[in-house]
C-alpha cells in the first residue's frame, strides 16, 4: 500500500512512525481483532455433508484474549520505538559502517534503537494466533513516494515473521529472513547468498544492511523453543542481540516456556527478552467468554443449552488451553454428526476426547494435578528465607514460582525448571 501520513505524538516529522496505523484501543480494538464467521440457526437444518464443512467455523472464531491485547501494545510500540530512532544521519553513517564491516576494513559498530520482548506461553494457549491477528492490522509493506513535498522513495516493512529452524542454525535463520524478503519485494538476496556461499559472518554483516535499507520494523521469530535442548542455543540468541545493535530493527521471540532455560543462562539475553509470559487460562470470566462464543456455532439438529456442569467439565477436560476447547468442540459435534444423535451432552464429549485428544490426556491429567497442589500450596504454611529446609516449588502459574522462589531465597532458575518439567509440546 502507499503511505498514509498522520501526525506522530512521540515523532512527529518522521515519515516511518507517520505511515504506521493509527494505535486503536477499547471497543475498536477489539472489534478489529476479533474474528466472528457468520452463523445462522438454519445451518442445522442442511445435509450432513454441508454441516460437517460448516464446523470449520469453530477454528476460525476468535475472540480477543488479555494476551492478545498485551501483544498489540508490546508490538506496536516496538515498531514505533524502531522507527523513532530512523533519522537520515543515523541512516547514512550505519550504511556506511555496515559496507565498511562486509569489506572487513572496520568492526560494525553498534547502531542500537531496537526494542525486543519475548512471549513466553505453553503450546495450545493461541500465542502464534494472537500474533497473526495482531500483524493482520499492519500493512506488509508500505511504499513511500513524496513526504512533506520532497522525494522519498522507499518501502517499508513494519514486521516479518519466520520460524526457528530446527537445528537453531543462526545461517538457516538468515536465509529465511531473505526469502521473505524476496517474496515481498521481489529482490535475489536468498539467491545471491547462496551462489557466493558467503561466509556467516559476511552474512550477518549483509542482513544488518538489508534490514536497514528495507526500514523492517519488527522480527517475529516464533517457535524459539527448538534452540532449547541444541547446544548452539546461546549463539542463536547472540545472534538476535547482535542484530538488535547492528540493524536496530525490534524483535518479538515467542516460545513454549522450554526456552526460558536459554534465555536465563546470562544476563544479557534476559535484559533483551523481557516480555509477557502466560500461563493457560483459569476458570472464571475470560474462559466463559471464550466457551460461549465457540458454543454459539452448533450445526447438530438439535441445539444444546450450554449448563454450568457442563461449563465446569469442558474446563477439568481442556485446563482452560483454547487449542484444546475448540478441537474437543469440533470432534463432539462431528461425532454427533454422523452417529445420528445429533445433540451435545457429555457422553458425547467424553467419546470425543478419548477417540480424538487421548494422546493429550496425561498432559490435561498432569496440569489438573498441578493446579490441585497450587491451590493446596497456598492455604499452606510457607518456610521463612532462613529456614533449614525451604518450600517446594510447586504449582503452574510462572509468576507465582518466580515470586515464592524469591520468597525462599533460592534461584529463579528453580522455579523455570519446576515448570518447564509439566511443559509438554501438544
Amino acid at each position: 500500500m502507499n503511505a498514509e501520513y498522520t501526525t506522530s505524538l512521540l515523532y512527529p516529522g518522521n515519515p516511518y512512525v507517520e505511515a504506521l496505523p493509527p494505535m486503536l484501543a477499547g471497543q475498536e480494538l477489539i472489534r478489529a481483532l476479533a474474528s466472528v464467521p457468520l452463523y445462522s440457526t438454519s445451518d442445522r437444518d442442511r445435509s450432513t455433508g454441508e454441516r460437517l464443512q460448516l464446523l470449520s467455523a469453530l477454528y476460525e472464531f476468535y475472540q480477543p484474549l488479555t494476551m492478545t491485547l498485551d501483544l498489540y501494545c508490546e508490538v506496536y510500540n516496538a515498531m514505533q520505538h524502531c522507527y523513532g530512532q530512523y533519522t537520515p544521519q543515523r541512516e547514512a553513517a550505519s550504511l556506511q559502517q555496515g559496507y565498511a564491516a562486509m569489506q572487513g576494513k572496520a568492526v560494525a559498530a553498534s547502531i542500537g534503537g531496537g526494542n525486543s520482548f519475548s512471549v513466553v506461553g505453553v503450546s495450545g494457549l493461541g500465542k502464534s494466533t494472537a500474533l497473526q491477528r495482531v500483524l493482520s492490522l499492519f500493512p506488509q509493506i508500505i511504499h513511500h513516494e513524496r513526504y512533506n513535498g520532497q522525494m522519498l522513495c522507499c518501502q517499508q516493512i513494519p514486521y516479518l515473521v519466520v520460524q526457528t529452524p530446527h537445528d537453531g542454525s543462526v545461517k538457516a535463520m538468515i536465509l529465511d529472513i531473505y526469502l521473505q524478503l524476496d517474496t515481498l519485494l521481489g529482490t535475489s538476496y536468498q539467491h545471491y547468498a547462496l551462489a557466493h556461499k558467503l561466509t556467516l559472518d559476511v552474512l550477518v554483516s549483509q542482513l544488518n544492511q538489508i534490514v536497514r535499507v528495507n526500514h523492517v520494523g519488527l522480527l517475529v521469530i516464533d517457535e524459539l523453543q527448538n534452540i532449547a535442548y541444541r547446544k548452539n542455543g546461546i549463539r542463536f540468541i547472540n545472534f538476535l542481540v547482535q542484530l538488535i545493535n547492528g540493524a536496530g530493527v525490534s524483535i518479538c521471540m515467542v516460545g513454549t516456556p522450554r526456552v526460558l532455560q536459554v534465555l536465563q543462562q546470562e544476563f544479557r539475553s534476559a535484559r533483551r527478552t523481557t516480555g509477557l509470559i502466560y500461563d493457560r487460562l483459569p476458570d472464571d470470566k475470560e474462559f466463559a467468554l471464550l466457551l460461549h462464543g465457540l458454543w454459539h456455532y452448533q450445526y447438530t439438529r438439535f441445539a444444546t443449552d450450554l449448563t454450568p456442569e457442563m461449563q465446569s467439565w469442558l474446563y477439568r477436560k481442556t485446563q482452560g488451553i483454547p487449542d484444546i476447547l475448540a478441537k474437543l468442540l469440533y470432534n463432539a459435534q462431528k461425532q454427533a454428526i454422523l452417529d445420528g444423535r445429533e445433540k451435545l451432552d457429555l457422553e458425547v464429549f467424553e467419546s470425543a476426547f478419548l477417540r480424538n485428544l487421548g494422546m493429550v490426556s496425561e498432559y490435561i491429567s498432569e496440569l489438573s494435578t498441578k493446579s490441585v497442589a497450587k491451590r493446596q500450596t497456598k492455604t499452606a504454611p510457607e518456610v521463612s528465607v532462613g529456614s533449614a529446609a525451604p518450600t517446594k516449588i510447586v504449582g503452574n502459574d510462572i509468576r507465582a514460582l518466580l515470586k515464592k522462589a524469591k520468597k525462599n531465597g533460592e534461584s529463579p532458575v528453580s522455579a523455570y525448571a519446576e515448570y518447564i518439567k509439566g511443559e509438554v509440546a501438544i
